[in-house]
């Protein structure tokens, strides 16, 4: 029997989380049962709560008071962060499935020579730019958290959450609808990879820690030249090239694994390290 791969565990993960998020209003408004309750801004699992980084930020900032409770919440997402990298993006998040699932039908139906949108500005400094945007405009002019609404997973859950306990569609259904085929046109994950300010915090957080876990390569081991697109780079869905990754593209990988996974087949020049990856090549 074939053992399950890395991708076979992440896509469970995925999936479950995104299924999870269906079942929980339903769980909530009809069969009255909250021991997890919330959506993708916050959420309560069994007494534990968890909240996005962003939306703790914008409330603290415009109330200019951080309750402990939710800084506490904030902490471990952002902890989760720091050790494992930004894997919320690539585990976890449903939006992320959704934009995958798009880029691999942009890959099976549209004509090779359809090259899509290319982009060549770095996405980490156009996210900083919308986060800076955002914050400034949510500190001089807002009453309400504005960078909320830049929240795909949110989105996604309040699609259900409208569903079942407002027993309509929410607008949400259209505005993932449009971004996702805009994707796929592009060929591009534009969300997720240029635009999306939740995984500004996150990507900060994980450069605190340079013994993160992180996506190394060993160039004694590769089997295709630097110059050449080898089937590391080809089964990033980010369109990232995992060589250079200790380079400024690391700030934008996601430690999926799809490059690793892929790699194994090719020598094992790519795996998971925890070690500091610019010291390590200072020797």
């Amino acid at each position: 029997m074939k053992k399950p791969t890395l991708k076979f565990y992440r896509r469970i993960l995925q999936i479950s989380v995104a299924a999870a998020f269906i079942v929980i209003p339903h769980l909530n408004h009809q069969l009255r049962i909250n021991h997890v309750c919330g959506n993708f801004l916050s959420v309560r699992v069994f007494g534990l709560t968890l909240a996005d980084p962003l939306a703790v930020l914008q409330v603290s900032i415009q109330n200019w008071y951080v309750a402990p409770g939710i800084l506490m919440a904030a902490g471990i997402v952002l902890a989760l962060a720091m050790c494992l990298g930004t894997v919320f993006c690539s585990w976890i998040c449903p939006y992320g499935l959704l934009s995958e699932w798009v880029h691999g039908l942009a890959r099976c139906f549209l004509p090779e020579n359809h090259k899509g949108l290319n982009i060549r500005i770095s996405a980490f400094r156009i996210k900083v730019c919308i986060f800076m945007a955002g914050m400034l405009f949510t500190l001089l002019f807002a009453t309400a958290p504005v960078m909320n609404q830049f929240s795909m997973p949110a989105w996604y859950s309040r699609v259900f959450q409208y569903l079942i306990v407002q027993k309509h569609l929410s607008v949400a259904v259209v505005v993932i609808t449009v971004i996702l085929f805009l994707e796929f046109v592009s060929r591009n994950r534009l969300w997720c990879r240029y635009l999306c300010p939740q995984a500004i915090l996150l990507i900060l957080a994980k450069l605190v820690n340079p013994y993160r876990l992180k996506v190394a390569w060993q160039k004694e081991k590769c089997l295709i030249s630097d110059s050449d697109q080898g089937p590391c780079q080809k089964a990033c869905s980010l369109s990232l090239n995992p060589k250079t990754l200790n380079e400024a593209l690391e700030t934008e990988c996601t430690n999926c694994g799809d490059c690793v996974t892929v790699c194994k087949k090719m020598g094992q020049a790519l795996s998971f390290q925890l070690k500091d990856a610019g010291a390590e090549g200072e020797k």
